[in-house]
């Protein structure tokens, strides 16, 4: 081998080397700020402008230790985009996204459109789809500014609840990102998340009860916390939770261990057009206001009035979705899929909704009255 051609290999192999190098943009763990939760809120002397507020925690050698270290930073900016970059210039580490698993959009911001933001998130590659959104109420520098004195990790304490890792509440709508956004670019069907908002009772403890139904871009209405249990008795197969009604003036709670709801799309005639909801309970009493024990008439007579207690409550709340035009539970889609003709369905369906009838037929099956010791 020459001289000459050993040069030019040895030049090849810097040029390559230093390509290499050039393309490497890693930074040590104690060079970063983790960003654990976010949030949104309109700015109202400025209509152009939107406020982030952002949750950073600082690392600490020993997680174990119980030292929460966290900072909240907030910036006023026209775009998610150049509100981070901007407050990268109030900071000296760099903001990793990978560890936010919180985003909470202020009641105001919900009702106005939550687009832009769901896009950035979702277009951005270092934030998570498995995120968990909320709407906060009042805002979310409010809520965010909240640390329950339960949390033992800075931030965790909404994500705990909000994914139900932590605690299992029938009031939690628990969503992703991924199908929040799945759902606002699906016809037939809307998103819908939790509301977060202040106790105000208690001093530092968030409540998350309510559940906000949304169009595609914003809030429509924010159900209450029983209509946001019922909700949840809809959507997910055997939730645990409770049920009351009243028999012959006496109050009855019963703990549901198994429920299943089914409904299918009936169209016998133009204008008639009917939405049969099938809804099966299961489960033990748990408590009544008398003391005596109920015979196997009386448990039978219970289940009818459960039966027809939740049938009532059930259509009304059916009734009040409708009213709004969102569609949560998807009624749309199924139609789309039983009824298929891409030239006329969705014409066909948005003309049907707002008039169809519910109706509900539940099978309450009481197993025991519990211990009596």
């Amino acid at each position: 081998m020459s001289l000459r051609t050993l040069r030019k290999r040895v030049l090849i192999l810097l040029c390559l080397c230093s390509i290499l190098i050039g393309g490497c943009e890693f930074r040590d763990i104690d060079l970063r700020l983790f960003i654990v939760a976010m949030g949104v809120d309109v700015v109202e002397d400025r209509p152009e402008m939107l406020r982030y507020t952002f949750k950073i925690a600082v690392p600490t050698g020993d997680p174990k230790s119980g030292e929460l270290k966290s900072i909240i930073i907030q910036q006023d900016s026209s775009s998610v985009a150049r509100a981070v970059r901007e407050i990268k210039s109030k900071v000296d580490k760099e903001l990793d996204f990978a560890h936010c698993r919180v985003l909470l959009l202020g009641e105001a911001y919900a009702r106005k459109g939550i687009r832009d933001v769901e896009e950035w998130i979702i277009r951005r590659r270092d934030t998570q789809l498995i995120m968990y959104p909320a709407v906060a109420v009042p805002d979310a520098r409010t809520i965010l500014n909240i640390s329950p004195a339960t949390e033992r990790i800075a931030g965790n304490a909404k994500a705990l609840a909000l994914s139900e890792e932590g605690t299992e509440s029938p009031y939690i709508a628990k969503t992703y990102l991924f199908d929040v956004d799945r759902r606002v670019r699906e016809s037939g069907i809307d998103p819908y998340m939790p509301v977060i908002t202040v106790d105000n009772k208690e001093e530092g403890v968030l409540n998350i009860n309510k559940t906000a139904l949304m169009d595609k871009e914003r809030v429509k209405l924010m159900l209450e916390p029983e209509e946001s249990k019922l909700l949840n008795v809809l959507m997910i197969r055997n939730l645990l939770t409770d049920l009351g009604t009243t028999m012959n003036g006496s109050r009855y709670e019963m703990n549901v261990d198994r429920s299943r709801a089914r409904f299918k799309i009936v169209v016998p005639e133009p204008g008639k057009e009917e939405i049969q909801y099938k809804l099966t309970i299961g489960g033990n009493l748990e408590e009544k206001e008398d003391y005596d024990q109920l015979t196997h008439s009386e448990l039978k007579e219970l289940e009818k009035a459960f039966n027809e207690s939740l049938s009532q409550e059930v259509t009304k709340l059916l009734e009040k979705i409708r009213e709004t035009g969102t569609d949560p539970l998807g009624f749309g889609l199924r139609y789309f899929a039983t009824h298929w003709n891409n030239n006329t369905e969705k014409q066909q369906w948005e003309a049907m909704y707002p008039h169809i009838t519910f109706k509900v037929e539940v099978d309450t099956q009481i197993k025991g009255t519990g211990y009596s010791r």
